[in-house]
């Protein structure tokens, strides 16, 4: 057993008791034991296990709400870049969720949505003192996997929760409070597979969209991609045999954008397993970071989670159980950089950041499982671009989902997702 409790007594002290060595404990129930004067000097200490965080277990309680938005210099606690600081500003608390994606508002305030639940506007003063704040908005659509800020309009990707999967517009008002939630396109997809990230293109004209591949293709005005897919294999294929995504079938997961006032929907690119984010570089090229198929590791047909250059009408390749396609066919999109194992999340563009010009130009890649964020240092070559990765941020405990650059000039990052802790982080060049 685990036990936390915090009271705020009437004198205004304040009061925390949690469980350890020092309890005592029996195995029956004797007449007034619950009374504070029960003489308990039989009864045995506890056998203490772990503290509460420890493995197997995990933290299975909620994070404190008490001192939630009090900032720490975490970067001798993680590998970091070198010249680089890392702070956590704010622990989520538990009746706040679990935080897996973020926007910038036009104010320059932080918008942050629970996997499952709310979006919340989050604070960060500029006086170091004072403590980072988050407030849920009044928007009455939940289980955001994407958020965008573009033009006065907050673009929602629902996905997990009660509402419409699909692409939702929430327009701005000057006292700082939102319109009616509007649907702008189904998309026929839901849970961690379903849509995902957002992002606006160079010129700010269009805006778009990832879904992976539990997501069927939405209604398209038109499309880049040509549509004869097909599931023809010249060998054999066999299905997931435990069944996973046995009835996924091509195109897979795909990209498509739609112009800002919510219309023209148009396929972009296919053959994704699960991209949950995509990223314009300065140069205006789209990249994205696929998924792999842990369990197949070390299959023939195995790809490893992929950073993948987006060029109009690409087609990746994801196919059915044993079908995907390797990455020297003809047809198919070679990957810039293969990762390995991982889980991918979230991914932003440096440009804006005050780093120094080499993480500018950089594409910051999130991995989820194995809590490393890679910086993607690109050069071009011919037509596209040659790929080296770089550990930017990593450690125990960091369980990645998105990253947005603040118009101070510094990173920001979520951790959080599975009803995991969620935290607020900040990376600034110093």
């Amino acid at each position: 057993m685990a036990l936390s409790f915090r009271a705020k007594l009437k004198d205004g002290k304040k009061l925390h008791v949690v469980s350890d060595g020092n309890w005592q404990c029996g195995s029956e129930a004797p007449d007034g034991w619950q009374n504070v004067d029960f003489n308990a000097s039989a009864w045995a200490k506890p056998a203490v296990v772990g503290k509460m965080g420890d493995g197997p277990w995990g933290a299975v309680m909620p994070q404190d709400v008490e001192d939630a938005g009090v900032r720490h210099d975490m970067t001798k606690d993680y590998q970091v870049a070198s010249g680089f600081k890392l702070e956590r500003l704010y622990r989520v608390p538990g009746n706040q969720g679990s935080w897996v994606a973020m926007t910038v508002d036009g104010k320059g305030n932080l918008l942050c949505s629970d996997q499952y639940g709310k979006i919340y506007q989050v604070s960060v003063p500029a006086d170091e003192s004072a403590p980072t704040t988050a407030e849920a908005l009044d928007i009455p659509i939940q289980g955001a996997h994407g958020l965008l800020w573009h033009d006065d309009v907050l673009w929602v990707t629902v996905n997990e929760g009660s509402d419409e999967s699909g692409i939702w517009r929430v327009p701005a008002k000057n006292d700082g409070k939102y319109g009616k939630p509007e649907l702008m396109r189904v998309f026929p997809g839901r849970g961690e597979h379903g849509p995902h990230g957002m992002t606006p293109s160079p010129d700010g004209k269009s805006i778009y969209v990832t879904a992976g591949n539990f997501t069927n293709l939405a209604e398209m005005e038109s499309s880049l991609v040509s549509k004869n897919w097909a599931e023809d294999q010249l060998l054999p294929r066999r299905p997931d045999a435990r069944g996973h995504a046995h009835d996924r079938m091509a195109p897979g997961g795909w990209i498509a954008r739609f112009t800002t006032d919510g219309k023209n929907f148009q396929l972009f690119s296919s053959g994704f397993r699960n991209a949950y984010d995509i990223a314009f570089n300065d140069q205006g090229d789209l990249f994205t970071y696929d998924s792999d198929m842990e369990w197949d590791l070390g299959m023939p047909w195995y790809r490893p989670t992929r950073i993948c250059h987006v060029v109009p009408g690409a087609e990746f390749g994801w196919r059915n159980g044993t079908g995907p396609w390797p990455p020297y066919y003809e047809d198919s999109m070679s990957p810039l950089v293969e990762i390995g194992p991982g889980s991918p999340t979230g991914m932003v563009s440096g440009a804006g950041a005050k780093f120094p010009a080499k993480y500018q130009r950089a594409i910051y890649a999130l991995d989820w499982t194995f809590a490393t964020m890679y910086a993607i240092h690109l050069t071009p070559d011919g037509g596209g671009y040659k790929a080296v990765r770089e550990e930017f941020i990593s450690g125990s405990g960091l369980p990645l989902t998105d990253a947005v650059i603040g118009k101070d000039g510094t990173m920001y990052f979520l951790t959080g997702g599975r009803r995991t802790d969620s935290s607020l982080w900040r990376v600034s060049y110093t």
